[in-house]
């Protein structure tokens, strides 16, 4: 495979840079990791727009932070909590990926998240993160078997509850000049078939709500002091509700696809630039499912491969990440949007619609950022998939373990429904996050403001009540 820095500028990247190619000098250093004089090239290079140069050195300063450990600091830690580990060990993690490293003007990085990663990654060292892993399930299995027992088997949709949620950005009072218009973008809930009755309870500022975007937000702005950190608040509420199909309703409902609908040749096709349908993604789909021909059964078995190969492991900027799916392939792991990627990648290879559905988990003392993924059966809409939740072998129920292929639990606040898009109103820099959005966008005209950087953005579940 080629280089995933290279081939993110010169594919996915180009998407960002707007129009103009961006100079092949300039792509090949920043390949070969010689940032320096890359950004030297970018300030002086008279072709390029203050868009492209602000879009390339971002992602240059994205990647430089996420690999900011010396290596030999690296080590260093590594052996603080792993007292044992030899040069041996540290050389085989590295070769299988386990330990993620970049050089970067010529010298050797790790991964900021290696050292955390490492006893999720190799087996060996993993049998308390195994542990953890059980527990979780446990709870998880709980959920499902709930959700199994009381959803209504017409609708396929269980109790209805609601939840409040406050969402709040906090840009500091040095992140733009005095008198400057900050633009904002929160996440807001979309009308999904488990999501209704949405309703905006307050706001700080005055609301403009997205039109026709996968990516549903809420826009507001305000002119800096240079004094007081900027406050942005929304409280909202909405209706939310499980959804299960079991194995056997699908296989005895579905019908054949419908090839010729705008619908299945959406979602069967290359979507740039995070799903991208190469030859080689196709034949490791018809490798995966052997002779099996049945939808459903593929796309089970797509997932099954999945869990049992990709642990989860904490991820780099997605900006930074040109393919997430081959990404995934070549490292071993992956985080919950990756393996999403992935699993939409394969089902789309052999010709099953998928696509992407993001947001935030709202489970009890585990309320986080969360990807997942639909699937599409003809004569029955589209089913919920949560690849990184996997199959529950803590149940003797099969349609336990196996309820995260074609089920969602309640605790969920969904607000994309596709990665990548325009933002309504239009943004006008690169983006934070250039693929999902759940902690929101933030701008003035001179550029982006990073999150974490130069805002802070929170989520808090204020109520989630059975109604």
């Amino acid at each position: 495979m080629k280089n995933l820095t290279t081939c993110f500028l010169i594919s996915s990247f180009m998407a960002l840079a707007a129009n103009a190619e961006v100079p092949t000098s300039i792509t090949g250093l920043i390949g070969s990791g010689e940032f320096t004089k890359a950004e030297n090239l970018i300030n002086k290079e008279k072709g390029l727009s203050v868009y492209q140069k602000d879009s390339l050195l971002s992602i240059m300063s994205r990647i430089r932070s996420d690999f900011r450990i010396p290596y030999e600091e690296g080590v260093k830690q590594l052996r603080q909590k792993f007292n044992n580990a030899s040069d041996y060990n540290l050389q085989q993690w590295e070769s299988k990926k386990y330990l993620e490293t970049m050089t970067i003007d010529g010298q050797k990085y790790l991964f900021r998240k290696a050292v955390s990663n490492l006893d999720r990654l190799v087996p060996e060292l993993s049998a308390e993160r195994r542990y953890e892993g059980i527990v979780g399930d446990q709870k998880y299995a709980g959920y499902a078997e709930e959700v199994i027992k009381t959803h209504n088997p017409t609708t396929h949709l269980g109790d209805t509850y609601r939840a409040k949620v406050k969402f709040t950005i906090d840009v500091k009072p040095d992140a733009v000049p005095k008198g400057e218009k900050v633009r904002v973008w929160m996440p807001f809930p979309i009308e999904n078939g488990r999501q209704s009755n949405i309703k905006l309870e307050t706001s700080s500022h005055k609301v403009v709500y997205s039109e026709n975007s996968v990516h549903n937000s809420i826009y507001m702005e305000q002119k800096a002091d240079g004094k007081e950190p900027l406050h942005f608040e929304a409280v909202f509420s909405y209706d939310v509700q499980p959804m299960y199909y079991s194995a056997d309703f699908i296989l005895n409902h579905m019908k054949e696809y419908d090839k010729s609908s705008e619908l299945y040749k959406k979602y069967t096709s290359t979507e740039l630039p995070q799903v991208i349908l190469t030859d080689e993604m196709k034949e490791l789909a018809k490798q995966i499912v052997g002779n099996e021909t049945n939808p459903y059964r593929q796309a089970s078995l797509i997932y099954d491969w999945i869990d049992t190969y990709f642990p989860w492991g904490g991820a780099r900027e997605y900006s930074t990440i040109p393919n997430m799916a081959e990404y995934v392939l070549e490292n071993g792991h992956g985080d919950c949007g990756q393996v999403s990627l992935l699993y939409i990648t394969l089902v789309r290879s052999l010709g099953i619609p998928a696509r992407w559905e993001s947001g935030w988990m709202l489970h009890p003392s585990n309320v986080g950022m969360h990807d997942w993924a639909e699937t599409y059966y003809e004569g029955i809409g589209w089913v919920p998939v949560d690849m990184s939740f996997g199959v529950l072998e803590v149940s003797p129920d099969s349609n336990v373990r196996n309820f995260y292929k074609s089920g969602i639990d309640m605790y969920r606040f969904a607000a994309n429904r596709g990665v990548g898009g325009q933002f309504s109103p239009k943004k006008n820099w690169v983006r934070s996050e250039t693929v999902d959005f759940q902690l929101g966008e933030v701008e003035w005209k001179g550029g982006n403001l990073f999150y974490y950087k130069e805002w802070e953005p929170e989520l808090e579940l204020i109520s989630f009540e059975k109604k």
